[in-house]
């Protein structure tokens, strides 16, 4: 039986016991399996079987006195079946948290439940993700959250599968997670009158291909669908339910505007500035009826005693502090009880504990006033209660518009993408266009359509005028412009397209029409990866941030225990000493007797003064600033922690190819030799062929590199027809495979790759090969690449590589930053050195015809040494590396598995051609400099939390009344307090004013030339297939970043004799074996 979700708007409820009503009333209806019911919100959500309708729950509200109206009914996600073991991946939305010491009880509360792996909660995104089991499901998490005083709404979760994701993966995990392509949708019908209407809709969407279940609730007018992504799209249920003859549209549960009012706090900007306006309108005249009102009494010689105990001016403080107290605060009483439930608090307790001590205070003067004859007014505190919730509300209003300012960068994010955009609803109208204006005739038969971006579907073909906004990911079937990908890739120059480029969903087409084939849509493109990757980053929190967790969650218990104690002491301290010896605070104004009023007021100065949400937000919104700016600039950071990990960075390991080096390698010569010398066109077909199921680099320049050979005759590609019949790749090698003829049917085993992978089986014609090594290896200044067909020697290609045109003055920006640079190549040794002495690195930090392996080995023995390594790479064989460095820094023109496997993945233009990612090496670093600038505002932040709390909390203890007569007002201590959050988010917010270094402008003219002459005079006697760690060139000029035991440490480890030669023995023997 199929579960709903109603939510019912509920008017009228003024108290606790209303709630209580109406949740009372909703559950005792049959079929009703929950109800929560939101005094703040007026809203009343309600879980029920299909047995009860919306109607049925209204009338149940309206019977017991209450106005009801329903908002939405939909069923609940299956997200609890259990057909096996499966890993799920819930989203929820959590409202309401404010420090650190929320966000450690929702974890907690989540981490409890039985089923739950791994929980990471946001406070800035006001997001929870869980990995869990199949054995619990969304709907038991979200009631956890709400049991310890959060609200909680279910985003979304969905089954986990084993596959590699480009974006979404951290380093740290053993396998890369990503989301099944079933999915569910929720559809609202437009038409339905009766059952048979819900019926035929039903049968309808049952029967396309690809769909795996459908629910219609008539009652709801919704529509439940599960489908397969890979098979079928909602656009086309969508159309199936309108050829039936009804209107449908997909129920969004969370949009982009949801997600930009969530993320700039609208709603808890709107809560907190009406709040305060309120609380001040009330708050005044307590205010006033406090300490201006006896001055006029006085003078005026006005009692205005009501009756015996009962006094005009108390009465109406009474009232309005009544209301304050208990209508106007009660969310912090709400979520107060709600902690107390799970044994926790927040800051919401330290309010709630201070005002009620000054409200009971209040009540107990008033109720001793009636009792006693005497006709003494009674000494009320109803001012200090409205000033605190009036200056707590203002800083929760400061704070909530300081916190919507952090998330600027994702907000802009999300909103490059359209809402929606023009299709082509006959796409065999394009079928003959060659992409060229010549063809331009076949476009006046396009019939085209207009739909909603989230009923796009893979294949869909869409048209993309000159200033819009390109729906989604895809590749460019006809038309050419310039395209502004900046706020995605950080590049601010146009970058050119043609047919078969590709295109990025949110960038912007600049010039003239384009025709997008869409590749991927909705959460799987590339901007919504990146506005995950970004808000993902807030979960990994920094080792210094968990140290901050722990701190709250025993600041709340320490900080009442302190203002216990400082109760107990000025409390014994004017009884126990003569009226002359007591500070003239604690006296009354004839100065003959003791206030206690006044001593309870420091207690509550202490409770008031203290902040947790200060060393809670220092983190989190230095984070969202830092990743935010980062990911604008085409830097994704993958967290908190990498952020302090990069901080400590002294050493950094370039890959060759596609990092230093375009990676656009070009075929500049070859030579073919032995038996099949003449038969040139079946070597360039055996390399084209084995050539083509290789992602390297090498083998895409060597595929294009032939296709280009054999089409100079006569414009045409006679490539011979061939099969594969078994390939095996070994990375940063080459390849092997056994390619059948399909002419007559002969089959050949052909090995590509480098000279070590060569030479590691046996060659008939071993002369020849060694010739050519002593030959051409001695002279190539490009990667060579030895063929062998059945075990035969039969010649050699060269590849030749580019610069990337700032990567010298990357090099000698990281040098003259006091970084120590080395490069560890796959490479051969004089390709290695001329582009080492190209761009000033050190010959005695470079590394040529590195394996994987010994990439991974040289990353290691750096750390054995105390260095703090980061490795930049591209490929699969980079993978090891990046894994195993501190960081791992990825080139996103690499592989997917390179870029999953780094910490910072640096972006950069889908271009094809020369222009395509020409400043990538240069984001290297300036992914350091923001790394360390979001560290250095992080560290800054708990350093003014810190400072703060240990100053304030000893003032308004009472540290400074005995000498000097001073102390600290709990008004004084609220509105500190609320300085104290909003000035650590200010400034967190002055990340927001890094700009990215122009390697290009400020390392300009040669920069590389002081070095380049003496790496020329190293260069002929340098053997670079070994690295001798001795010899290793270490910078030891970044004196303002590193300690001084750990400079002693390194100074220590280069001059004494180094313990580590047999691991570099290791390395180096690896390289020949």
């Amino acid at each position: 039986m199929a579960n709903f979700i109603t939510h019912i708007r509920v008017g009228g409820m003024t108290c606790s016991s209303c709630t209580n009503s109406v949740t009372n009333a909703l559950e005792a209806v049959d079929g009703v399996q929950r109800a929560d019911v939101s005094l703040l919100t007026e809203d009343a959500t309600v879980i029920h079987d299909d047995s009860v309708s919306p109607e049925k729950l209204q009338d149940a509200v309206e019977d017991i006195g209450f106005e009801a109206s329903m908002e939405t009914s939909q069923r609940q996600p299956n997200y609890n079946e259990k057909p096996s073991s499966r890993r799920i991946i819930t989203h929820l939305t959590v409202m309401g948290m404010t420090c650190s010491s929320c966000v450690s009880s929702v974890t907690n509360a989540l981490d409890s439940l039985s089923g739950v792996d791994n929980v990471a909660v946001s406070l800035l995104t006001e997001e929870a993700t869980i990995h869990h089991d199949d054995s619990i499901g969304a709907i038991q998490l979200a009631k956890a959250v709400e049991e310890v005083g959060f609200r909680a709404s279910i985003n979304d979760s969905k089954e986990l599968l084993e596959s590699s994701n480009v974006l979404s993966s951290s380093s740290s995990s053993s396998s890369l997670s990503s989301l099944s392509s079933i999915e569910d949708i929720t559809l609202k019908i437009y038409g339905m009158s009766c059952s048979s209407c819900s019926n035929s809709i039903q049968s309808q969407v049952s029967q396309i291909d690809g769909v795996k279940s459908c629910q219609v609730a008539l009652a709801t007018e919704e529509a439940y669908v599960t489908f397969d992504s890979n098979l079928v799209g909602i656009r086309t249920i969508v159309e199936s339910i309108k050829d039936c003859g009804f209107d449908a549209s997909v129920n969004s549960g969370l949009d982009t505007v949801s997600q930009l009012n969530l993320l700039a706090k609208v709603k808890e900007q709107k809560y907190w500035r009406s709040n305060f306006f309120k609380l001040l309108i009330a708050g005044l005249p307590i205010l006033f009826f406090e300490t201006v009102f006896p001055i006029i009494r006085k003078r005026c010689h006005m009692n205005l005693r009501l009756t015996h105990g009962i006094y005009f001016d108390v009465l109406i403080q009474l009232v309005l502090g009544t209301y304050i107290q208990f209508w106007l605060g009660r969310r912090f009483y709400i979520s107060t009880f709600k902690a107390l439930k799970h044994y926790s608090g927040t800051m919401d307790t330290l309010i709630c504990t201070s005002t009620s001590i000054v409200y009971l205070y209040s009540i107990s003067s008033i109720i001793r006033s009636l009792v006693l004859v005497d006709n003494e007014r009674p000494t009320v505190l109803f001012d200090t209660s409205a000033m605190l919730f009036s200056f707590v509300t203002l800083g929760k209003w400061a704070e909530s518009k300081a916190k919507g300012n952090t998330s600027t960068a994702l907000s802009k994010l999300l909103s490059l993408a359209p809402t929606s955009c023009t299709i082509v609803e006959n796409p065999q109208a394009l079928a003959d266009t060659k992409g060229d204006s010549s063809s331009s005739s076949h476009l006046s038969g396009v019939i085209q359509k207009h739909v909603p971006v989230e009923l796009l579907q893979k294949g869909d073909i869409a048209i993309v005028l000159s200033g819009a906004s390109i729906p989604a990911d895809g590749v460019c079937i006809f038309g050419s412009s310039d395209v502004d990908e900046s706020l995605i890739t950080g590049e601010y120059l146009p970058v050119p397209k043609k047919v078969d480029s590709n295109l990025i969903g949110g960038s912007v087409n600049i010039l003239s029409t384009l025709y997008l084939r869409v590749e991927r849509v909705g959460e799987k493109t590339q901007l919504q990866q990146i506005v995950k990757l970004v808000k993902d980053a807030q979960i990994a929190k920094a080792p210094v941030q968990r140290f901050a967790d722990a701190i709250a969650a025993r600041f709340v218990p320490s900080i009442l225990a302190l203002a216990f104690c400082t109760f107990i002491f000025w409390s014994l301290f004017i009884h126990s000493h003569d009226i002359d010896d007591v500070p003239s605070m604690f006296k009354d104004k004839s100065g003959d007797n003791v206030l206690f009023s006044q001593v309870i007021q420091v207690a509550i100065s202490v409770i008031v003064v203290a902040c947790p949400c200060a060393l809670g937000l220092a983190a989190p919104t230095a984070v969202m600033v830092g990743t935010g700016v980062g990911a604008t600039h085409g830097i994704l950071i993958k967290g908190g922690d990498v952020l302090e990990r990069a901080s400590g960075i002294d050493t950094v390991v370039f890959d060759k190819t596609g990092t230093v080096t375009s990676g656009r390698m070009r075929l500049t010569q070859h030579m073919f030799t032995g038996p099949y010398q003449d038969k040139q066109n079946l070597l360039w077909s055996l390399l084209y062929a084995v050539e083509q199921n290789s992602e390297h680099p090498i083998a895409k320049a060597i595929v294009k590199g032939v296709k280009e050979e054999m089409q100079k005759e006569d414009g045409k590609d006679p490539i011979m027809p061939v099969t594969i019949e078994h390939i095996k790749t070994v990375a940063g090698l080459g390849i092997t495979a056994t390619v059948r003829l399909d002419d007559d049917g002969e089959s050949k085993i052909v090995r590509v790759g480098s000279a070590s992978y060569i030479n590691e089986i046996q060659i008939s014609n071993l002369a020849d090969f060694n010739k050519a090594l002593t030959t051409v290896g001695a002279s190539a200044i490009g990667s060579v690449s030895y063929l062998l067909v059945d075990h035969v020697y039969s010649g050699y290609i060269e590849l030749t590589d580019t610069l990337r045109p700032d990567a010298v003055a990357t090099i000698s920006g990281l040098l003259d930053r006091g970084y120590s640079v080395a490069m560890v190549s796959g490479d051969n040794a004089v390709t290695s050195k001329s582009v080492a002495c190209t761009v000033g690195i050190p010959l005695a930090n470079v590394l040529a015809e590195a394996r994987p392996e010994k990439k991974l080995e040289v990353v290691k023995v750096l750390q054995k040494m105390g260095r703090k390594v980061a490795f930049v790479g591209d490929g699969v064989n980079d993978a090891p590396a990046l894994v195993q460095a501190d960081i791992g820094i990825a080139v996103a023109t690499g592989t997917d598995v390179a870029m999953s496997a780094a910490d910072i993945v640096l972006m950069s233009s889908g271009a094809t051609g020369e222009s395509a990612c020409t400043n990538s090496v240069s984001l290297v670093f300036n992914s350091l400099e923001v790394s360390l600038k979001t560290f250095h505002a992080i560290r800054a932040n708990f350093v003014l939390a810190i400072i703060y709390n240990l100053v304030m909390l000893p003032i308004a203890m009472g540290l400074l009344i005995i000498p000097f007569g001073i102390h600290m007002h709990p008004m004084l201590a609220s509105a500190s307090m609320a300085c104290s959050s909003t000035s650590v988010v200010l400034n967190s917010l002055r990340l927001k004013n890094w700009i990215p270094h122009n390697m290009m402008e400020e390392y300009s003219n040669g920069v590389a030339g002081r070095f380049h002459s003496d790496l020329e005079d190293q260069a002929s006697n340098s053997d670079l297939t070994t690295l001798d760690i001795d010899n290793f060139e270490i910078n030891y000029s970044r004196l303002s970043r590193v300690s001084l035991l750990g400079k002693i440490r390194r100074i220590f480890n280069k001059k004494r004799p180094s313990s580590l030669d047999r691991a570099y023995e290791l390395v180096s023997n690896n390289s020949h074996n």
